[in-house]
Order: C-alpha cells, then sequence, then structure tokens
C-alpha cells in the first residue's frame, strides 16, 4: 500500500515522456523560431532527476534520451547514454547534496542544455570537416539551445506539482 503514489508517479512521468515526444515530434506544433526547435525531452528528464532517486532518475534519462535518439535521426545513442550518465549524477546530487528549488534547478537546466546540444554540435558537426561550423551553430543550435532554456520552467513545475501530489507520505 506504500507504494502505491509511487508507481501512479512513475506512470504520470511516462505518460508526460510519452506526450512530449508526440508534441515534440508533430511537424508545426511547436513553431520554428530563427531556425531552431526545442529538444523538450532534455528538460523533461532533468526535472523528474530533480525529485527522484538515481536509479529510477537514469531510467527516465534513458528513456528520454532515447526517444530524442529515434525522434532525430541523426544521433543514435549520444542522447540515451548522455541523458542516463547525467540523470543519474543529477538524482545523486540533488539528493545528497543540494537543495531543489528553482532557480538551482533552472540554473542546472540552462548549463546541462548548452553543453549538451553544444557538444552533440561538436561531435556530430564540426568533428566530421565540415567548414561553415560557426554559421551553422548561430542559425541552428543557438535557437535551439535558447528555446529549449525558456520551456524548461513549465516542465520545472509540471514535475514538482506531480512529486509533491503523488508521493507516499
Amino acid at each position: 500500500m506504500e507504494k502505491k503514489y509511487t508507481v501512479f508517479r512513475y506512470l504520470a512521468y511516462s505518460l508526460e515522456i510519452l506526450i512530449i515526444y508526440i508534441v515534440q515530434g508533430t511537424p508545426f506544433f511547436l513553431p520554428e523560431i530563427l531556425g531552431g526547435r526545442p529538444v523538450l525531452l532534455i528538460p523533461v528528464a532533468l526535472t523528474i532527476a530533480f525529485y527522484e532517486n538515481e536509479i529510477p532518475a537514469m531510467f527516465f534519462g534513458l528513456a528520454c534520451g532515447s526517444l530524442i535518439d529515434i525522434g532525430t535521426g541523426g544521433s543514435i545513442g549520444f542522447y540515451a547514454f548522455m541523458l542516463t550518465l547525467i540523470c543519474f549524477a543529477i538524482g545523486n546530487i540533488f539528493r545528497d547534496y543540494m537543495v531543489i528549488n528553482f532557480l538551482n534547478g533552472m540554473a542546472f537546466c540552462g548549463g546541462i542544455i548548452t553543453g549538451l546540444i553544444c557538444l552533440q554540435f561538436l561531435i556530430f558537426y564540426v568533428f566530421q570537416g565540415r567548414i561553415d561550423g560557426g554559421l551553422y551553430f548561430a542559425q541552428h543550435y543557438i535557437s535551439r539551445i535558447l528555446y529549449t532554456i525558456l520551456l524548461s520552467p513549465v516542465f520545472y513545475l509540471i514535475n514538482k506539482h506531480l512529486y509533491k501530489n503523488l508521493r507516499d507520505r
């Protein structure tokens, strides 16, 4: 009986991930701003990891990363691997060392989103020897980073609400 709310919370997170995956993959649902569309599953995985322990956070990171890899089709395994590691670390950090609040959450989201998308650009664009990297980054990746960070507070508030209302008492 005590684990009842945990199961409901995990189901709610899973439903949220599936809905966001569908929204992210639906053409013309979210407008493309300055050449970039947001990667919504990154802040979803990060904000879930703020509230969960390492192992559940790691699996939700794996799920979000796998769906990003499937949805984009270009970097199979990159987001799955990176979000699994990052969400495991965040689950540990916020459980033991940091206080979960809006400013900490948004600072982590901003830094990790920026670092992850820049790393993807470096690995899959620059290291492949393409010449016009700076222009392509400015036209497509900066707006993607900013757009994703701008939508992060929505997922922070959704997952905070799910955790607060669906936890074992």
